[in-house]
């Protein structure tokens, strides 16, 4: 018999674990522009025999299409071949199977693909009761049983990011979370460890009354659907599964160790079974406002420059920070995108059509090309201007920025950043927060008086008010035109809580500083002043009408609210400044809230020690929240004298992802919210 030179490639690609026995010339060919992939598949380390193993294939706004169902050897152990294509996610699901002869009918487990399967040319991958956790928290919103059904940019985000939980070609913890930055700050790693060994209970012939305790406390009649339950709502029935994994996994006899469990565990019950991931590089440091572009790429400006001593003091100022899709940093590290004279950023970062903004603490507006962080600007504008806080851009492409210290309103028509123009509105003073609405409302709030500004965008001449607690900050529209306002007092005059001080010296309520940094510290000296206070503010709801529907929302946990972003669903999430926590509330939809929670109740206060001072959080488009670690040692912030240990200490590291928990959103925010597009 003779080979022809088709078939010996052929026969090749079947060395590498791709049977082509009885190929004919066109399948051959077909075969060629194959990969192979080598799995195996087990649970607590205990291969699972003849698995059925379903390849899906998926792509943004179709249906999954199903690739191919094998089964594994005795020892776990399968082969596939996948076909490289942009734009495309593969996924595995292993089903039931036998572990040491006796049937787990009930065990269904993931692994999610990310880019770089179409760079294999022969891979290996595990399916197994970590990779289940890794792969369903970052996909959990689009995950509907077997189905990973999203957007392109959802899928490309949540395929993207199971690499930072577990590495899929090995099944062990992917490296971001071995980093020094997550594996020693949060409970991630023992948190996944927890979850791994309660799916484990269903792939455990001996444990089948836990798996159906399991079930019955997830709501699933298998794991996978299980864990995507918990992924979703982390704080549900967290007591009972805690309970049931310490019951399934006891200490062993005269130990403190628990014999079975995977290291590292939880010693104590955690408040949920969320998952945040800290991302670090691309000068990310001290970041304010976060905004997703239309390819789901973050994009934040940093107040100071990582490594410096920096602080509101004496500062070094930062540039622009962007990471890809998949968490991964793009702007240059240390300085992060500049070139244009930037000396530090505030709370203004914005996203338009083409191009990415930032306002300034030296007095401009820069301007960054959003393909590849080309430096644009700055911008050009009419007058002079202060130091820059929001920025929002509206439906029509109009770009709007606050004036924080000059106490205006720049214009950018059409988001032409060589046309800005200065606007004078009568009761701005300290203007930070800006959101548009679908009317093409420019809404604005000052955080020096107790005034939100609502501007009529065609005409900018005409604007109402509304009497709001003094002190306020971000703000968001939700789907209905509501506006939800973060607020740093309890009060019009900021009446201070029970027991609270004003610094000495210091009046109430304070003058408006020259500089944005004097008056953070002066927020960081009250909060010096009053070392024992838990909770200062609350959100307010303001309808479409300008009437205060709601106020004193989350006055039981918040301590200086900041940033405000609203989901999917139309629930509302706050940056809890000094709590150092994510705040969930039951947004103006209640039917997608949990039950028994009504419009401003608070879901669950999110906490973690990789969340540090948060000035902000957004959705991205696959449902996970993104906040920005502003501040880090707040003594150091203000500190005028040097300490070696602790000199560059001050600003916040990186930015934090936690996955699953929010209905995905369209991006980038022109106007109100909006739910992603297939």
């Amino acid at each position: 018999m003779v080979l022809t030179p088709a078939f010996n490639r052929g026969l090749l690609i079947a060395g590498l674990g791709i049977c082509l026995a009885g190929f004919g010339g066109e399948q051959a060919a077909q075969a060629r522009n194959h990969r192979a992939l080598r799995g195996s598949v087990s649970v607590m380390g205990r291969p699972v025999a003849n698995a059925s193993i379903t390849h899906w294939t998926t792509q943004g706004g179709t249906q999954p299409e199903k690739v191919k169902v094998v089964r594994s050897r005795n020892d776990g152990s399968f082969d596939l071949a996948f076909k490289p294509s942009k734009g495309t996610v593969h996924y595995l699901i292993a089903s039931g199977g036998t572990v040491n002869n006796a049937k787990v009918d009930r065990l269904t487990m993931l692994t999610v693909l990310d880019e770089t399967v179409n760079k294999t040319v022969n891979g290996t991958v595990a399916i197994s009761e970590r990779t289940t956790v890794g792969s369903v928290w970052p996909n959990a919103q689009q995950l509907k049983g077997d189905q990973l059904i999203g957007s392109r940019n959802a899928l490309a985000i949540g395929s993207g990011h199971v690499k930072h939980l577990i590495n899929p070609r090995t099944g062990a913890f992917g490296e971001t979370l071995l980093n020094g930055f997550n594996l020693l700050s949060s409970e991630t790693a023992a948190r996944m460890n927890v979850l791994s060994n309660l799916l484990a209970l269903c792939g455990d012939p001996q444990k089948a009354q836990a798996c159906t305790q399991l079930f019955s406390l997830t709501e699933a009649t298998n794991t996978l659907d299980a864990m995507t339950n918990i992924a979703k709502l982390p704080w549900k029935n967290t007591g009972k599964l805690y309970r049931l994994f310490d019951d399934n996994y006891p200490l062993g006899t005269n130990s403190d160790r628990r014999s079975e469990a995977s290291l590292p565990y939880l010693i104590f019950q955690p408040e949920s079974f969320a998952l945040s991931i800290r991302l670090q590089g691309g000068g990310a440091f001290a970041l304010g406002k976060l905004s997703f572009d239309q390819k789901g790429h973050l994009w934040s400006g940093a107040n100071w420059i990582p490594g410096s001593q920096s602080g509101v003091v004496n500062s070094i100022g930062g540039g622009m920070s962007h990471f890809d899709q998949t968490g991964t940093a793009q702007s240059p590290a240390i300085t992060g995108y500049n070139g244009q004279g930037l000396d530090g950023v505030g709370w203004g970062t914005g996203i338009s059509k083409n191009y990415a903004w930032v306002g300034t603490f030296n007095n401009k507006v820069g301007v960054f090309d959003l393909k590849d962080g080309r430096a644009l600007g700055p911008a050009t504008i009419d007058q002079d201007v202060g130091q820059l806080q929001g920025i929002a851009t509206s439906k029509n492409g109009d770009v709007w920025i606050a004036d924080n210290t000059g106490n205006h309103m720049i214009h950018f028509p059409g988001g032409d950043f060589r046309q800005g123009e200065r606007i004078s509105i009568a009761g701005l003073q300290a203007p930070f927060g800006v959101a548009t609405d679908d009317q093409n409302r420019i809404w604005v709030s000052s955080s020096f008086n107790n005034k939100l500004t609502v501007i009529e965008g065609d005409s900018p001449d005409q604007y109402n008010t509304v009497t709001v607690a003094l002190g306020a900050r971000g703000l968001a529209i939700d789907s209905k035109g509501n506006a939800w306002l973060s607020q740093q007092s309890n009060s019009p005059t900021g009446a201070l809580p029970p027991g609270a001080v004003m610094p000495p010296g210091t009046p109430n309520p304070p003058q408006q500083p020259k500089t944005i940094m004097e008056e953070f510290e002066a927020g960081a000296a009250f909060a010096a002043a009053n070392p024992t206070l838990q909770t200062l503010g609350n959100l307010a709801l303001i309808s479409p009408d300008l009437e205060i529907i709601k106020n004193g929302v989350a006055g039981e946990v918040a301590f200086v609210p900041w940033g405000v972003t609203i989901d999917g669903n139309d629930n509302v999430w706050v940056g809890n400044l000094y709590g150092q926590s994510l705040i969930h509330i039951c947004g103006t939809e209640p039917s997608t809230c949990p039950e028994g929670k009504t419009t401003g109740d608070v879901i669950h206060n999110y906490q973690s020690g990789v969340i540090q001072v948060t000035t902000d959080v957004v959705v991205d488009d696959a449902g996970n929240i993104w906040s920005a670690n502003n501040w880090y040692d707040a003594d150091v912030v203000i500190n005028k004298s040097y300490n070696p240990r602790t000199s560059t200490f001050p600003g916040g590291q990186g930015l934090v992802v936690t996955y699953g928990v929010a209905g995905p959103v369209q991006n980038p925010l022109f106007g109100a919210v909006r739910k992603p597009n297939p």
